[in-house]
């Protein structure tokens, strides 16, 4: 049985997925699976993947178009590995991605967060500290959960219920908003690793950051699953959520439910002096 079993699902990145499949070849532990998940593509991904399925550990799974959601919980019910980490198909493994997670992991480790590197068409790079301050699960840390970098113990992953497939955004931040609150309960350590482990592409075409419908339904949903949590523990995060609901609003050209968020967002953070300038720019 693999320590890490890699999901990665797919659709018609045909061009795009020997990238990802050489960086997780070139890692320098080897004991893993990769699990390629092909949500019903149409162009030639089963000819790409089935070159690589020579390697015993490379498996492809093809299945009818349900979202990325949906198959990478299809990935996990396959899954052998004792941690489950997502890889998007047209992100990157740095190769000692696996090796410096495997270094963490003790008896009562329950998640691994890595920081990661966001690459941008126009040759720009950001790192992503694993890390940002919050103050919902105590000791002012709260974990951001980004594709490709964080680590979850498999039980705990089936525990939460998986992801939810009827997030059309936020679905990383959903599973792990769900899951810190167990691993709290279960006294379970969460580990940060601050350097850059993984390649975040971030590319033209329709990606989830760039479909502004998808943006504001997955937010609302989060909102909705969460609101009684979040606004007795955390009224800045629930206004940060209304805030992006009502931008996507905005750039939908939905001038009345923009404004409608925007206050809504006000509501729960009045001290935010950024939320009455957007309020301002809304209702002109």
């Amino acid at each position: 049985m693999p320590l890490f079993s890699i999901i990665t699902p797919t659709y018609n990145r045909a061009d795009l997925l020997p990238e990802m499949i050489q960086s997780v070849l070139d890692q320098t532990f080897a004991d893993w699976e990769l699990l390629i998940i092909d949500d019903g593509s149409v162009d030639h991904t089963a000819d790409v993947v089935k070159a690589y399925t020579t390697d015993s550990r490379i498996k492809y799974i093809k299945k009818e178009n349900s979202g990325a959601a949906d198959s990478r919980n299809v990935g996990a019910d396959c899954a052998v590995g004792s941690f489950l980490v997502f890889l998007d198909s047209d992100d990157i493994a740095l190769e000692n991605w696996l090796e410096q997670v495997s270094l963490q992991i003790l008896s009562d480790t329950g998640l691994i967060c890595v920081a990661a590197l966001r690459s941008f068409e126009n040759g720009k790079k950001i790192i992503e500290d694993p890390l940002f301050e919050t103050s919902i699960f105590g000791n002012n840390q709260r974990l951001k959960f980004t594709a490709g970098s964080f680590f979850i113990r498999k039980d705990l992953f089936f525990e939460v219920g998986k992801y939810d497939s009827q997030m059309s955004a936020n679905q990383h931040t959903d599973l792990g908003f769900r899951l810190m609150i167990v691993l709290k309960g279960k006294k379970l350590k969460v580990l940060p690793i601050e350097k850059p482990l993984v390649q975040i592409n971030v590319h033209e075409g329709d990606r989830i950051r760039t479909n502004w419908e998808k943006i504001r339904h997955g937010n609302l949903r989060f909102i909705e699953k969460h609101h009684d949590f979040m606004s007795n523990s955390d009224k800045r995060g629930i206004s940060n959520f209304y805030a992006i609901s009502a931008f996507a609003s905005y750039k939908l050209k939905q001038r009345k439910d923009s404004l409608t968020y925007m206050i809504k967002a006000i509501k729960y953070n009045p001290g935010s002096y950024i939320n009455y300038v957007r309020l301002v720019r809304y209702l002109l």
